[in-house]
């Protein structure tokens, strides 16, 4: 797993609602365009996104519980680590909202590296060409996404958030259209302007990056021409449970399989004395569930086999000759389903 569970969650900051209504009202969503946010939390900031519109919502989320709430708000949700456990098609969605968890990776192959990259790194192909990045990072941050921004994206531009929002993490949002491949000249003048940019003290950065209430371009976000797999290779029990009862496996495990067998029919030809019922009982041949007088028991019985010394003799030779015997250990054990006890006679 890239992130513990402790880490996700303290990792995790909703976007404020603030910034949500600005960014809101610059998106113009073509009906059935796909946007995706692969930190979604609970589903708001993305819902809020798609509301009014005819968009369709997909989701991924580390935390059960916030997954949990997720799954009310969205279309689609994968509850499983994003960086490591999902499968999704490149170029399938126009819109690319990404808050991703603010720390270092704790893979030994990262070699320390930000969680912000590596989300940039490995979501970006999900987005279509002129698709566009919503990036969401403290400003600080932005030293290490600089490679993968300058690289695969054009006519982005880095606004601060509003002021009393600015202060608690110092984040930024980053707009940035989708490109195949920028030119590798182009490319590292960006990378170097948004380094710069990274380098500012805070009150510098927070007076020269502009607002996105500046903004007046709007995001045209098409609706896709090409199917999208979104899946993941963990399994929600959540979402299986209702499966598998939906269609009788559940049922049928618990009856056939997991629930203990009625005792077989005993039908000898004379008629057995405590004796051999008792063998046969300790045998296990009379294993499973058993009622009398309105009593259900189960009972298992098995018979341990061990050996006792009989005699210590020596011979003519002067070797040591031991005698053993065969001792078997009868044991029967029997839970009283109405108390919930378990009776062991040995």
């Amino acid at each position: 797993m890239a992130r513990l569970g402790s880490q996700a969650k303290a990792g995790f900051y909703s976007t404020p609602e603030s910034v949500r209504g600005q960014l809101k009202a610059l998106l113009d969503l073509e009906d059935g365009a796909r946007i995706l946010d692969p930190c979604c939390g609970e589903g708001q900031t993305l819902a809020a996104l798609a509301a009014g519109t005819g968009a369709i919502t997909y989701g991924i989320e580390m935390d059960h519980d916030r997954a949990t709430e997720a799954r009310q708000r969205l279309h689609h949700l994968l509850w499983g680590d994003a960086l490591v456990e999902t499968r999704i098609s490149p170029g399938a969605f126009g819109l690319l909202y990404l808050n991703p968890p603010y720390d270092y990776s704790l893979e030994p192959e990262a070699q320390a590296q930000r969680l912000e990259a590596l989300f940039l790194r490995r979501f970006q192909e999900t987005l279509h060409k002129d698709g566009w990045l919503v990036l969401v990072v403290p400003y600080t941050v932005l030293a290490a996404c600089a490679s993968v921004l300058a690289r695969h994206f054009t006519d982005f531009q880095v606004y601060a958030f509003p002021e009393e929002e600015f202060h608690t993490f110092h984040q930024c949002l980053v707009l940035g259209r989708k490109r195949s491949l920028v030119t590798k000249a182009k490319a590292a003048h960006m990378e170097q302007e948004l380094i710069c940019i990274a380098d500012m003290a805070p009150e510098i950065f927070l007076a020269t990056a502009p607002q996105l209430t500046t903004r007046t371009e709007r995001l045209a976000i098409p609706a896709p021409k090409h199917p999208c797999a979104f899946k993941c290779n963990r399994i929600d029990p959540r979402e299986a449970i209702p499966l598998v009862r939906k269609n009788g496996l559940l049922e049928d495990l618990l009856t056939h399989d997991l629930a203990p067998g009625q005792c077989h029919a005993i039908r000898p030809l004379a008629p057995l004395k405590n004796g051999h019922l008792a063998l046969m009982l300790a045998g296990g041949y009379m294993n499973g569930e058993i009622e009398l007088d309105g009593h259900r028991l189960v009972i298992k019985g098995v018979v341990h086999k061990t050996e006792k010394i009989h005699s210590i003799a020596e011979n003519n030779s002067g070797d040591t000759m031991v005698t053993t015997r065969d001792l078997y250990q009868p044991t029967v054990k029997a839970i009283d389903m109405a108390k919930a006890e378990m009776l062991i006679i040995r």
